[in-house]
């Protein structure tokens, strides 16, 4: 009898520990439910405080009418400006900040340069830039750039071993930051006027023109009409392509050592083709001599803020057919573009 009852005790008395443990265990595990459920709702308020900010700040952006998302790359020409009082603007692409510069700390650095030269009104963000970061900048944007007349390219290639109607055309693009507070939506809704809210969108642009328009815009051959622009919107935009051509004849100044930019050559070092009366000259001009000194030459805010491109296109027969002494050897050839000295 003893031993059955010292069995049984012991019998209890595992039963009873056993149920100790579970019910320590299952305390355990409701609290550590409870624990992760309270921070499982705390993180998920984190996340829709965040996300709810994060509308706000967009939805402040976009009435302040600033994007610095994108990067915005468009071409300004000057055709309908003595006609109609027209500078227009067309877009090439509309991409990604992060894809166009995927370097982080070269995004991070344009986008700081773009407030900095929003704070100061210039709307050319490339003159805060030092020397080494405007070259790096300027050769990314000119990999997208040339990338929009990628086929154009491998066809003026080809074009040159046979006869064929394709030429070169040279363009000029810089990088800007600015937003226009001119008045121009009354043409789209003249029954619905805008009001003072009628801005532009605040964005980076890479502004392209054609190298003759800019020439000819530096030397006062293009001029606003005398009635005026069609609206404030286009008068802005003469605006910016009279600064960048102020930039252009500068730059081409300095390269070739001449105040006419008319007639001008970039010279052979660098991105044009210097003409054979040209090349003697070459030896005697400071500046195309100084070009061989290892030593680090100082530049101004306003220089190295623009960068060449070649663009190749398909011609006409009627264009084609001119004698030789029409037509520009350079605009045949195709040719590296580096605009540094």
């Amino acid at each position: 009898m003893a031993s059955a009852s010292a069995v049984a005790t012991q019998r209890r008395f595992a039963l009873s520990s056993l149920l100790r443990r579970l019910r320590t265990t299952s305390s355990r595990t409701i609290w550590a439910m409870v624990a992760g459920g309270i921070i499982a709702m705390f993180l998920r308020y984190l996340q829709d405080l965040y996300r709810r900010f994060y509308r706000q700040e967009a939805e402040s952006l976009w009435r302040r009418h600033v994007d610095l998302s994108v990067v915005q790359a468009v071409l300004l020409t000057t055709e309908h400006l003595k006609s109609l009082g027209r500078v227009e603007k067309r877009t090439l692409f509309v991409k990604p900040i992060s894809e166009v510069f995927k370097n982080e700390f070269v995004l991070a650095n344009v986008l700081s340069t773009a407030e900095k030269a929003v704070a100061k009104n210039e709307p050319f963000l490339v003159t805060q830039m030092s020397q080494e970061d405007k070259w790096h900048v300027l050769t990314t944007c000119t990999n997208h750039l040339s990338s929009c007349f990628a086929p154009y390219h491998v066809f003026f290639n080809e074009a040159r071993r046979v006869e064929s109607y394709y030429q070169s055309a040279w363009y000029v693009f810089t990088l800007t930051c600015a937003q226009t507070e001119a008045s121009g939506r009354w043409f789209i809704t003249p029954l619905k006027p805008v009001g003072k809210d009628d801005v532009g969108m605040l964005r980076i642009r890479i502004v392209m023109m054609n190298e003759q328009e800019l020439r000819e815009i530096a030397s006062g051959a293009i001029e606003p009409p005398s009635f005026g622009f069609f609206n404030g919107r286009h008068e802005s935009r003469w605006n910016t392509c009279q600064r960048f051509a102020e930039l252009f004849e500068r730059q081409l100044s300095r390269v070739s050592g001449q105040s006419d930019v008319g007639d001008a050559e970039w010279g052979p070092n660098l991105c044009g083709r210097l003409s054979q009366s040209h090349k003697k000259k070459a030896a005697s001009n400071p500046l195309l001599a100084a070009q061989g000194d290892t030593t680090s030459p100082h530049y101004q805010a306003d220089e190295n803020c623009i960068l060449r491109i070649h663009v190749p296109f398909p011609a006409g027969r009627a264009v084609m057919e001119k004698s030789d002494s029409q037509r520009r050897l350079e605009e045949c050839v195709s040719k590296d573009v580096v605009l540094f000295e």
